[in-house]
């Protein structure tokens, strides 16, 4: 269904329903049930109201400003010839107004058209980046790993600085059925979710610390237009550090999100992810990471700003417990606009780590708090050779402070890129 000429065109025939009351009395007890037949489907509950308005007719069948609503709901869920036999009944009534009896024909053209689209369709997208950066510690590596990539421990070396290039392409493919699923009497879209896509951080000063990233996720995706939308996608990512196999994450992500209206929405999150480390050195580091968050989102000034604030929790296990940790995480975002087609954001967020076993080397138990802010400006180019293309500039800082020395550090990480979305 085109959705935009189809709203449009339910709008103009709602119009000239007017010209047919629902009852021949304001007091009649079947109101109420009419009543609350259009609110659910005008908050998604599709096949709640069709339910509804069928009682009503199946009591009253000389209605006809019910049977064109109900004739409405059946286009919306995709039943086509039932929505064309409620039709054709309004049309074959010789008490029809006119100008209504012209709306519906006109609105038959789209529904036939609809009906003749395809039951399902694919559509492929694709994603670009690239750009500079600079990182004042590359020797502390990302995640919790730091400092004992490959088997090294690196507490006698400066911090290493370089320049560096940041890279990242994806490949997006959606399925989609034209037709609603009914999940408890709502509305509800389903679609299958596919993406594959690499990254890779390559640095000027040395290559030991170059850093690729090859991730596939797949899974399904439903939404209730107006009330939520939920998906489940397991996920592999294929890591690679210096030229050589690190590790495999295979993780099941399962989401969902309320909306509240008038942009506000809760998030709802949680993943199970096994990581698997191929070289020797990391072995004992094996395990399972559990976790579950929350997350509230806000829209303002049409869409023009917005805030996020929300806590994630974690567990994650591993062969050897000095490895293994509980964190807790607490994050905050917003975004305001800056010049035309501009914005500026900022983001922190704030990780506890509990560490199950003492540090073979300090021999204690490692308890540690690690504080992350960024800044950022992003530009959205709408005409010259640039058209459709995003600058992005990001300054962040990171700070680990930990009980044990040699895990304390700090970074600073400049970049700035280029994004496009090709569709």
């Amino acid at each position: 269904m085109a959705p935009l000429q189809t709203l449009i065109t339910i709008f103009m025939l709602t119009l000239c329903m007017q010209a047919i009351p629902a009852y021949s009395e304001a007091s009649d007890p079947a109101q109420a049930i009419f009543d609350e037949a259009m609110e659910k489907r005008e908050s998604g509950k599709l096949f709640d109201a069709i339910e509804l308005f069928e009682t009503i007719l199946s009591h009253r069948p000389n209605l006809d400003r019910v049977r064109l609503e109900l004739a409405v709901a059946y286009h919306l869920a995709s039943q086509y010839e039932a929505a064309l036999k409620e039709f054709n009944a309004v049309l074959n009534n010789k008490d029809t107004p006119e100008n209504v009896r012209l709306t519906i024909l006109a609105y038959l053209a789209q529904l036939k058209k609809d009906q003749q689209a395809p039951a399902s369709s694919h559509h492929l997208s694709y994603y670009i980046k690239a750009g500079l950066l600079h990182n004042s510690n590359i020797n502390s590596t990302p995640g919790r790993t730091r400092n004992e990539y490959n088997g090294q421990v690196f507490l006698t070396l400066d911090k290493v600085s370089s320049a560096g290039m940041d890279i990242a392409l994806a490949a997006s493919h959606r399925y989609s059925k034209a037709a609603p699923l009914d999940i408890s009497g709502t509305e509800t879209r389903f679609e299958w979710q596919s993406q594959l896509s690499i990254s890779n951080n390559t640095y000027k000063e040395t290559s030991d610390y170059n850093l690729n990233v090859l991730s596939l996720s797949t899974g399904p995706a439903l939404y209730s237009p107006g009330r939520w939308r939920a998906l489940a996608n397991i996920r592999i990512d294929q890591i690679d550090l210096g030229g050589n196999r690190l590790a495999t994450y295979s993780s099941f992500n399962p989401a969902i999100t309320f909306d509240f209206g008038h942009y506000r929405s809760m998030l709802l999150e949680a993943s199970q992810t096994s990581h698997r480390y191929d070289d020797i050195a990391n072995i004992g580091r094996d395990g399972k990471e559990t976790m579950f968050g929350a997350g509230y989102t806000a829209f303002f000034s049409k869409l023009g700003s917005g805030i996020e604030a929300g806590f994630r929790l974690n567990n994650n296990d591993a062969d050897i417990k000095e490895f293994a940790y509980d964190s807790q995480e607490i994050y905050f975002g917003g975004f305001i606009p800056a010049l035309d087609n501009s914005s500026a954001y900022l983001r922190l967020n704030s990780r506890t780590y509990e560490y199950d076993a003492a540090d073979t080397t300090s021999g204690l138990i490692r308890d540690e708090v690690e504080n992350h802010a960024a800044i950022g400006y992003n530009h959205d180019f709408r005409d010259g050779m640039l058209k459709n293309w995003t600058m992005n500039a990001e300054l962040s800082y990171t700070e680990n402070n930990s009980n044990v020395d040699q895990f304390d550090y700090n970074r600073a990480f400049v970049t700035i890129n280029w994004s496009k979305y090709i569709q």
